[in-house]
């Protein structure tokens, strides 16, 4: 889709397969890593991360789309920050290519501080380990069905998540849950969940910890079969009972 800024036409994206940047996204994130070194830029208190939008033109050079989010902005505004002090030294755009030739288009980068400043040299040679539960992930799985099965009726269909961030320290914290339960059993659940025995090993990026959600999704499916024989033992169940005696 194409749009008009003043009077230059711009390609809302590039086209399929083509990169804005020489050498690809890798390029351009181990130019960034050796801009931030440079630099000698320093993290941010919290983690942030910035989606960062240019237009690249026919001639290879670049402006930033104006973003108008000021909430979003100043949410993440050291990361914002980060992004305007790396961006004016990245030279190697490409502009992209539409019938045979040159048009300005929308590149859009995700700029994390974190990641740059503990990335190695080459970030093909970065290593990022998710979250483990020290009892085993099983272990976890069994405790968080059996607390959820207090407040599901027995025999009935329920799809239901849980999501919650793995802090640095292995802890859980910012539990979330989707589904259909009450207020009131959602408070109850996550209270129950905060008390679950045991800690994580949390995620590591080059073997630094950081925080990561985590989701565990939960299915109850509904059994006519099983439906059918409870039926059918509270009926015998009731014939006895009231049978004459």
């Amino acid at each position: 889709m194409k749009n008009l800024y003043g009077q230059i036409e711009i390609l809302e994206s590039y086209p399929y397969g083509q990169d804005f940047y020489a050498g690809g996204i890798n390029q351009l994130q181990k130019e960034m890593v050796q801009i931030v070194k440079a630099q000698k830029l320093l993290p941010c208190e919290k983690e942030e991360k910035y989606s960062i939008q240019v237009i690249v033109y026919d001639n290879s050079t670049i402006s930033y789309v104006k973003d108008f989010d000021t909430v979003e902005i100043q949410k993440n505004r050291c990361a914002f920050d980060f992004s305007r002090k790396i961006f004016p030294h990245l030279k190697r755009w490409i502009p992209a290519k539409e019938n045979g030739k040159f048009i300005a288009a929308i590149a859009k980068i995700d700029v994390i501080p974190f990641y740059l400043i503990n990335s190695k040299d080459d970030p093909k040679d970065n290593e990022t380990k998710k979250p483990t539960f020290k009892k085993g992930i099983e272990a976890f799985g069994f405790e968080v069905k059996s607390i959820f099965e207090r407040y599901i009726k027995k025999n009935e269909y329920k799809i239901a998540s849980l999501t919650f961030i793995v802090n640095e320290n292995g802890g859980m914290e910012d539990f979330k849950i989707e589904g259909e339960f009450s207020d009131s059993d959602r408070k109850d659940i996550i209270n129950s969940l905060s008390r679950i025995k045991g800690k994580w090993n949390p995620a590591t990026f080059n073997n630094i910890p950081f925080k990561m959600r985590v989701r565990q999704p939960l299915l109850q499916r509904y059994d006519l079969q099983a439906e059918m024989e409870d039926r059918d033992r509270m009926m015998n169940q009731n014939y006895h009972n009231n049978r004459p005696r």
